[in-house]
């Protein structure tokens, strides 16, 4: 089994076209896209040593585009802040709507109306804490026996 060679290619953009150079080798290329850059080289790199393709590993790296990169990367780890941020404010509001419950003894319905969503809302969210199930059929047997619930 032969070892692979990789190789660091440099991209740019020139007009339409891009650029590349394989500078452990003195050479280069174009490509009409990004996706086409690392067979482009990897087929010139392999008749440049006179070598098979699949003995050759390419590892793009583009220029000239940081700025774009970093606005997408500031971007991703906004998105996971707020994918966090809002799995902290669901606990938050599920933590809250099972004190109503439990604590203070609020049918679901009425615990619903005291933060303005439904009562099918309240059992749907209490029962995605980890009580899960138990915690839905515990709401729904106090709200049968309290008939707050019936008929809304």
């Amino acid at each position: 089994m032969t070892t692979k060679r990789t190789l660091r290619v440099n991209a740019y953009r020139e007009g339409r076209w891009w650029v590349f150079e394989i500078p452990e080798l003195d050479t280069g290329g174009q490509a009409a896209s990004l996706a086409e850059i690392a067979g482009e080289a990897r087929g010139g790199a392999a008749a440049w040593l006179e070598v098979d393709d699949d003995t050759i590993d390419i590892d793009v790296h583009v220029h000239g585009i940081d700025d774009a990169l970093a606005a997408w990367a500031a971007g991703m780890a906004a998105e996971a802040d707020a994918r966090a941020a809002q799995a902290a404010a669901a606990a938050q509001k599920r933590s809250a709507l099972v004190e109503l419950t439990k604590s203070y003894g609020l049918s679901a319905a009425d615990a619903g109306r005291a933060v303005g969503i439904s009562k099918q809302r309240v059992y749907q969210i209490v029962a995605s804490q980890s009580e899960g199930v138990a915690t839905t059929r515990s709401l729904a047997s106090k709200s049968r026996r309290s008939g707050a619930d019936r008929g809304r």
